[in-house]
């Protein structure tokens, strides 16, 4: 396996980035009172008219004028004048509009009531159904407002709001492939809503649509393209299609519109890395770490990548950067690794002192730590220094996963003694751990030596 291959097998490490579309349905922005035009909307279903909306009577309009210029001046007068005016015989349409100042109060179950008393008294009241169905949503109980709102298109023709609502709750059900087909409809009467779209949107992404998701993003990108979310979302779904180098584009252009948090940072550094764009992949991952989006696990895996790539430069840049911001952020075990990098480092560059250095700082630390024992001993051997390099192979054989490499060593070092016997015993320690047959016959050429002398 070639270098350029090996780096493709790196797993990244980052999971799906967390936008507003992650993890949960999103906010209805347009169907909320801080919207200027949901306000108007809603004050003309005071006054809707037809054959589905009740009459008032002759009697009636006097008290149906005074509380018209409350509804927009002063609505908690309106619902006090209102309360106390209504009974089993007046006309639902002052349920209705007692439910409507209720809404847009707040008070969400004293709407569903009043409402309930309007359709009691007129059940052909479609608006009523429709503003009940909204009053549900606003209480997070889908399924009650998916009963008010298909009740009210079984009355009346709907518009776009009435099938974004429905889609809505069926999302909020986890019901997306239905949901779907209610937000085209949304869609298609009601082109410019962004709540419907991001519905679409989201049922895409649950239904694994990943395709046609990216395709809405480009919209949305098109009409908003200072805005990170739709980038990362995009950048999401092209990884789960496995297109990392568009994904890597999109968080560049995060990265660059300034709003790069650090985990959005330590993706970016992995999904470069893993195309070989080394130098950039390395400043993401810095800044990753200054923003506290970086994890030193993970750091110190892409370190070890890069000292294999031979990109020692950039390894030591890293490694400084992860001790200089996250030192103090380092577990025991991630010390050892840092350590064990520093040594590899070190051999890297011919510096057997300070490899050694740095391995028995780690043994220091970690006694049982047979990867580094075994790794000194190779160091002393390198040095000349046989007697420590058999000291620390001895210690490995003490440590189970080890003490088969470890005798195989000890072998090894009394071969180059031309101490056979000795040798032959070390290998014979070895097979009854792990019997191997190039052991076996390794064994065998010992002992035949052995018997030359």
């Amino acid at each position: 396996m070639n270098k350029r291959s090996y780096l493709k097998t790196i797993t990244l490490s980052a999971c799906l980035l967390a936008t507003s579309l992650q993890g949960q349905v999103y906010d209805l922005k347009e169907q909320s009172f801080d919207n200027p035009e949901f306000r108007a909307r809603f004050a003309k279903s005071y006054i809707a008219e037809s054959s589905t909306n009740p009459n008032i009577t002759a009697e009636e309009k006097g008290l149906f004028d005074e509380i018209v210029p409350l509804i927009g001046s002063d609505p908690k007068a309106a619902i006090t004048r209102l309360s106390s005016s209504l009974g089993p015989d007046s006309s639902a349409a002052f349920d209705y509009i007692l439910g409507n100042l209720y809404y847009q109060e707040g008070q969400g179950e004293l709407a569903i009531d009043s409402y309930e008393q309007a359709v009691k008294k007129f059940p052909n009241y479609s608006q009523a159904y429709y503003n009940m169905g909204r009053a549900y949503v606003a209480e997070a109980d889908y399924a009650s407002a998916l009963k008010s709102l298909q009740k009210s298109l079984s009355i009346e023709t709907g518009d776009g709001t009435i099938y974004g609502l429905i889609g809505y709750c069926y999302l909020n059900m986890d019901k997306p492939s239905t949901a779907l087909d209610a937000y085209k409809v949304a869609i298609m009467l009601a082109p410019d809503s962004k709540d419907w779209k991001l519905g679409q949107l989201q049922c895409l992404i649950a239904l694994e649509r990943s395709q046609e998701a990216i395709g809405v993003l480009y919209e949305f990108i098109k009409d908003d393209p200072s805005k990170a979310d739709w980038w990362k979302l995009q950048a999401n779904q092209f990884l789960v299609v496995d297109e990392r180098a568009k994904a890597a584009a999109n968080l560049t252009v995060v990265k660059d519109l300034g709003k790069a948090d650090g985990p959005t940072l330590a993706l970016l550094g992995d999904l470069l890395v893993n195309e070989g764009l080394v130098e950039p992949a390395v400043e993401s991952y810095i800044d990753a770490m200054a923003k506290g989006g970086a994890r030193p696990g993970r750091i110190i895996e892409v370190v070890n990548s890069l000292i294999y790539m031979d990109q020692i430069g950039s390894a030591k840049t890293l490694l400084s950067n992860l001790e200089s911001s996250m030192s103090s952020d380092l577990d025991e075990k991630q010390q050892l690794s840092v350590l064990n990098v520093k040594a590899r480092l070190a051999m890297q560059e011919d510096d057997t002192d300070g490899a050694a250095g740095f391995l028995a700082d780690m043994v220091k630390k970690d006694p049982l730590n047979g990867g580094a024992l075994l790794s000194l001993s190779e160091l002393e051997k390198k040095r000349g220094d046989l007697a420590k390099a058999e000291y620390y192979a001895e210690n490995a054989t003490k440590i189970d996963g080890y003490a088969h490499q470890a005798f195989i060593t000890l072998a090894q070092l009394n071969v180059g003694k031309r101490d056979y016997e000795a040798a032959a015993k070390y290998l014979r320690e070895a097979q009854q751990i792990d019997p191997k047959d190039y052991v076996a016959d390794y064994l065998l050429r010992i002992e035949q030596a052995a018997l030359r002398m």
